[in-house]
């Protein structure tokens, strides 16, 4: 194990200098510039409360037991004339999280990130208290995880994206139960043996034509558009080998509407088509309709056509903006009504000459269950100090809409030094606490 971690960092290393050496002959490398921050997080969270007898109690306790987080963070970045060389690695309690390590650089106006991605195997679990938590998946070996290569470039306005990724297909989600279980009683392992690597490729462009429309194109060989994730860090694009489609897709399209008068008016439609060899349909076409209602109000539907499933009508929608929020109304394949939601959003910047801020209030209302969640929130800041307040509330099946959080943070900004405190409280009382020293160069 220790031999192959081991050649994974001369090959990076390899690349690094290959890289390097071979722009050095078209680019003049200059000393390089050292940039990056340093972070430092303690975190606490009360366990449950019981009583002398083992007994956990449903209500909080005035003076708990901390369970602890601390986390340091360290990016580096070093400049060059046309390339920056960049490592980004966070570690705590249970060791290593993850360690990034690459490339960014234009050449000849292409953008190009090549970037190697380690990290050990974390999965999340319920721990002994009843309270989810993180844990390293034995024997906790520091793996390869990905290497991934982005390109990208904007050329007479069209837009350019090639992101080619190697990735374990096994390695664990860090925000999930790692699957597939052992049989009750055997410990969940995950070693380089377990690792499955494929390699994927997706390529994307982009363009602006006509009057407003867009023209775009994704080519899918063995990658979808997914995110692949480790422990704090993440990615756009999951390798995934039955991945094979090409999807070309022209939208808002203005289109000639001689009836389209008085109320109606910015009528427009948009057609998508995909191939895919893998999948049922080989082939399908999907369009939509969009218009205007007196200025203001949307109204759109959409249809779907397969080789061999035939033609798909969607219904089509409503949605009524306001001053204060947008309703929405949506209608099945038959015209009748389906469903209806109204977000409510409000906002608001003010100046008292010795503090500025803003205060700013949401909410999502939909039938037979009324508010399902809201939020309040208010931003402070005089000089050097900042001050964040939340209060939130969300839909529980037994008591309805009810309080969930609420959540203040101060920050103090003494650059290069930055500082934060926030208290998070739930339903339960303190829920959280948190302490950020920050050293930015």
């Amino acid at each position: 194990m220790g031999r192959g971690r081991g050649g994974w960092a001369w090959l990076f290393l390899f690349c690094v200098l290959g890289l390097w050496g071979g722009g050095a002959g078209a680019v003049s490398v200059g000393p390089g510039v050292l940039s990056g921050s340093t972070t430092l997080s303690i975190a606490g969270y009360p366990l449950p409360c019981s009583t002398v007898d083992g007994i956990k109690l449903p209500t909080p306790c005035e003076r708990a037991v901390f369970a602890w987080d601390v986390e340091v963070g360290i990016n580096l970045r070093c400049t060059f004339q046309s390339m920056v060389a960049f490592v980004s690695t966070v570690f705590g309690i249970p060791g290593v999280e993850h360690v990034v390590a690459g490339l960014d650089g234009t050449w000849g106006g292409i953008t190009i990130k090549p970037e190697l991605v380690f990290s050990v195997p974390y999965e999340t679990i319920v721990d002994v208290n009843n309270l989810p938590n993180t844990v390293i998946i034995p024997p906790g070996d520091f793996l390869f995880a990905q290497a991934r290569l982005e390109a990208s470039a904007t050329l007479s306005g069209m837009t350019f994206r090639w992101i080619m990724v190697f990735q374990d297909l096994n390695f664990p989600n860090p925000g999930a139960r790692f699957t597939p279980l052992p049989p009750p009683g055997d410990p969940v392992f995950y070693t380089a043996a377990d690792q499955s690597f494929a390699l994927g490729s997706l390529i994307t462009l982009s363009s602006r034509v006509g009057d407003g429309a867009s023209l775009s194109l994704q080519m899918a060989l063995g990658a979808t558009p997914g995110s692949f994730s480790v422990k704090k860090y993440s990615t756009y694009g999951k390798a995934d080998p039955d991945a094979m489609y090409l999807t070309v897709s022209l939208t808002n399209i203005p289109f000639p509407c001689p009836w389209c008068l008085g109320p109606i008016s910015n009528f427009r439609v948009g057609v998508s088509a995909r191939i895919q060899p893998k999948n049922s349909p080989f082939i399908s076409l999907t369009g939509s309709v969009g218009l205007t209602l007196f200025e203001k109000a949307s109204v759109g539907t959409s249809f779907t056509l397969g080789i061999t499933t035939g033609l798909k009508w969607g219904g089509f929608f409503v949605s009524i903006p306001g001053d204060f929020g947008t309703l929405n109304l949506q209608f099945d394949e038959s015209g009748e009504f389906k469903s209806w939601s109204l977000n409510l959003s409000y906002r608001h910047q003010f100046s008292f000459g010795w503090t500025s801020g803003s205060c700013s209030a949401s909410a999502t209302a939909v039938p037979d269950r009324g508010v399902t969640s809201a939020a309040f929130g208010l931003a402070l800041s005089h000089g050097l100090l900042t001050a964040n307040y939340g209060l939130n509330y969300s839909w529980r099946s037994d008591t309805g809409l009810t309080f969930s959080a609420l959540s203040t943070r101060f920050s103090l900004n003494l650059s290069p030094v930055v500082a934060g405190f926030g208290l998070t409280f739930g339903r339960g009382g303190l829920a959280m606490f948190a302490i950020t020293v920050g050293y930015v160069f």
